[in-house]
């Protein structure tokens, strides 16, 4: 019975939340990394505000959870605050090409999903 409750304590690379948390901020910064190279090597019209506006979403989420988890997962939080300046940046982009090539209609309806968006997820935080 005592070996059961050892075993069932023991910690190996398989169940180590600390060994994947750092897997998992690795692979994160591909994200961030992909979206940086965009910007530097891809045109703004391939840029989805549809895609951006969900990556900022989720990079922001889990750069607030990787930041108040015990212990505090850094090298993921910065992976996701990399990539909310860099879908930041890429949102930028598309936006100001859409703008110049006369889509304004379609800059007004992602910028009022976002808004709409913003507004609902600020209401969740608050109830």
């Amino acid at each position: 019975s005592e070996s059961a409750t050892t075993k069932a304590t023991t910690t190996t690379w398989w169940n180590s939340a600390e060994l994947w948390g750092r897997f998992g901020a690795l692979a994160g910064w591909g994200m961030s990394g992909a979206a940086i190279y965009d910007a530097l090597e891809s045109s703004p019209e391939l840029v989805s505000l549809n895609m951006t506006g969900v990556l900022l979403v989720y990079s922001s989420l889990f750069a607030r959870w990787a930041f108040v988890v015990k212990p505090q997962n850094l090298l993921l939080a910065g992976c996701h605050v990399t990539n909310i300046a860099a879908q930041g940046n890429q949102f930028r982009r598309a936006v100001q090409y859409k703008k110049e090539n006369g889509k304004d209609e379609e800059v007004n309806d992602i910028l009022v999903k976002a808004g709409a968006t913003a507004a609902a997820g600020t209401a969740c935080l608050l109830a």
